[in-house]
């Protein structure tokens, strides 16, 4: 299937919500390919190449208005005060409401209206393909972006890292060296350097075998993205051999980790405040206070930094009518709530992440071509480290940040990962079929231990109000339990012809060609256990995660050439993505049944010197109830690439 197609996540707190950010890439809106018109040059004495380039300006607007429930009290919205899920089935073991969850949600939701532009952004990409005698080539790739709305917030300011990180980029992507030789007539190539190594058969759907690189989900949304803008090339030494005929391996050794690059805090894919750059950390909201004590402070008396704070400044007596930074809101003597009535701060601060180490990350595969049909059947072995994390938790008693002694959350990684793959393609007439099976011993599944309300659980964490069951300092609170997972996709793809499966299509509408690609994926959670007070956090409303989830994803387009008398083709094209069953318990997949998106769009190629294309497209999203945190973020795209 890869042969054929292009590659298109008492209350307590947890706010990190990767799995809905993670699912977007599925089809997301945004992305499309390039035809280049690559500059060709000879150097002489055998060394050639070409230089090729994408300039593109996108915009990005909202059309629909925030849902008031994804909205926390202290910011204006209607979230409740009442349980989450999980808690309303286990109330003895866990204790978090809507309200301090939304809190933690909801910047990305706040800063821009129905109507407003959230993005503008100027970009492009070079590439610069050197070839040399004796089989030597190299690629070398950079991309850079500006985009000029993203900082023009409604509510809040994005703080200095988020800014930086949604403005303006500019990062190399792929450099290599290739060397291609032979051994016993067996072609082999070596290459050294920056890359993306695709395994597998999955095309949209992540969390099979295709986890070699990390994927960059804040470019995936930025309007006039290309494809191989958003997988992150890792430094890499890989080896493609043919050992015999129709047989042949290709093993990696990774000597860098990187990971997942999500949304910065506040920007308007955001859909956590305590994952991406510009975080300051979670915080606690003013009903807290409200629903332990029976008293009645009015929303905002303390917030987030986003919050104009109505709460009364120890220092002068008055309201503070302003917002507050996450320094001061820690501050019990500046505190106008939590600090006079319990002598602390309403924040746990971010601290530094906790990445992995680079080593210790190599795979191998091994192909077999069958003479006959063309079929593949591969067999795969990757040792990873995980590249979308967890937050954890870490205990101070001595910490005054908050009433629960938790000196900050951080964002966490799992290493020394394994996971076992095996795919098959195959042809069926005029469909091309692709399926893979994974499986991994160890899978990341995130939980949240600050909402643990009985001391007697296992994932209890609170340092100070139980002082017989506290947990020390330096206790580190982990937000994620392992767990055996499989994954199973299918993919299928159809070039649409006259007489092939949807030639009365193509007659019907008109058009010269067009096609039709979709994969379905399972996951399976064997030993997930739902009774035993394991406080999973996988979706934004704590819902309890089911052993068998499943969604799909669908796309299909057409292509009128030529079309309105002109030398312009005109593109338009449906996709579709659905969570068809079950609630996954990790952040990718990341399914939640019910919610998808569908995606109308149209692709005009104008046939032009240099090659120039638009792209216009609307994206509405639905279902999945309180756990879909876009379902209020419909949007439209508009992007006008040239590329020479």
């Amino acid at each position: 299937m890869k042969k054929m197609a292009n590659k298109k996540g008492k209350d307590r707190l947890s706010s990190f919500r990767p799995g809905v950010a993670v699912a977007l890439v599925w089809g997301s809106s945004t992305v499309f390919s390039h035809s280049a018109m690559a500059e060709q040059f000879d150097l002489g004495n055998g060394l050639s190449g070409s230089f090729d380039s994408s300039v593109s300006f996108g915009v990005g607007v909202r059309t629909s208005s925030p849902n008031c429930t994804f909205i926390g009290q202290d910011n204006g919205g209607c979230a409740g005060s009442g349980q989450v899920d999980i808690a309303r089935r286990d109330p003895v073991n866990f204790n978090q409401s809507y309200d301090l969850t939304r809190l933690n949600q909801d910047n990305g939701n706040l800063n821009y209206k129905s109507g407003q532009v959230f993005s503008a952004t100027v970009r492009g990409v070079h590439d610069l393909y050197l070839k040399a005698p004796d089989g030597w080539s190299g690629l070398m790739r950079a991309a850079w972006s500006y985009d000029f709305a993203a900082d023009h917030t409604s509510y809040a300011d994005l703080q200095p890292d988020a800014r930086s990180h949604a403005v303006h980029d500019i990062r190399l992507l792929d450099a290599y060296v290739n060397k291609e030789f032979e051994i016993d007539q067996h072609p082999m190539r070596l290459r050294v350097g920056n890359q993306v190594i695709s395994w597998g058969e999955d095309i949209f759907i992540p969390g099979g075998i295709n986890s070699i690189n990390s994927i960059d989900v804040r470019r995936a949304h930025s309007p006039g993205v290309q494809l191989k803008e958003i997988f992150r090339p890792a430094p890499i030494l890989s080896l493609n051999a043919e050992v015999a005929k129709g047989l042949s391996v290709e093993g990696y050794y990774q000597t860098r980790w990187n990971g997942y690059e999500f949304d910065p805090v506040g920007t308007f894919f955001s859909t956590s405040d305590v994952v991406g750059a510009g975080s300051s950390g979670a915080f606690l909201p003013t009903s807290l206070v409200n629903t332990a004590t029976g008293l009645t402070f009015p929303p905002g008396t303390v917030g987030d930094t986003g919050t104009r704070i109505v709460g009364v400044n120890p220092s002068t007596g008055q309201p503070f009518n302003r917002q507050l930074t996450a320094g001061e809101l820690a501050d019990p003597n500046l505190n106008p709530l939590y600090g006079a009535l319990l002598h602390t701060g309403s924040v746990i601060p971010r601290g530094p992440d906790h990445n992995p180490r680079n080593s210790g990350q190599f795979g191998l595969s091994t192909r077999y071509t069958f003479p006959d049909s063309g079929d593949e059947l591969t067999f795969y072995y990757v040792r990873y480290h995980d590249k979308i994390p967890f937050a954890s938790i870490r205990v101070n008693q001595g910490s005054t940040a908050n009433p629960f002694g938790w000196q900050d959350i951080f964002l966490d990684y799992a290493e020394d990962r394994n996971l076992f793959g095996v795919s098959y393609n195959t042809r069926a007439g005029d469909w091309a079929f692709g399926t893979e099976l994974s499986f991994r011993p160890k899978e990341s599944v995130p939980i949240d231990p600050t909402i643990v309300a009985n001391p007697a659980n296992p994932y209890y964490c609170n340092a100070d109000l139980n002082p017989g069951n506290y947990r020390p300092t330096g206790y580190v609170c982990r937000g994620a339990v392992d767990q055996k997972k499989y994954q199973f996709h299918l993919t299928a793809l159809n070039i649409f012809t006259p007489g092939g499966t949807f030639g009365g299509l193509l007659r019907a509408l008109g058009a010269t060609e067009g096609s039709f690609t979709s994969e379905l994926a399972a996951a399976y959670y064997p030993d997930l256990d739902l009774n035993q007070g394991i406080p999973y956090s996988v979706t934004s409303d704590y819902r309890v995660p089911t052993k068998l989830s499943s969604g799909l994803v669908a796309q299909i387009g057409v292509n009128y050439p030529a079309a309105f008398g002109g030398q312009a083709s005109y593109a338009p094209d449906l996709s579709l993505s659905y969570g068809v069953s079950g609630v996954a318990a990790s952040a990718l997949p990341g399914f939640v049944q019910g919610a998808g998106a569908v995606v109308v769009g149209l692709t005009i190629d104008f046939k032009t010197k240099p090659a120039t294309k638009m792209r216009v497209d609307y994206t509405h999203n639905y279902g999945g109830g309180q756990s879909n945190l876009m379902r209020d973020r419909d949007f439209a795209t508009f992007s006008f690439t040239t590329s020479f």
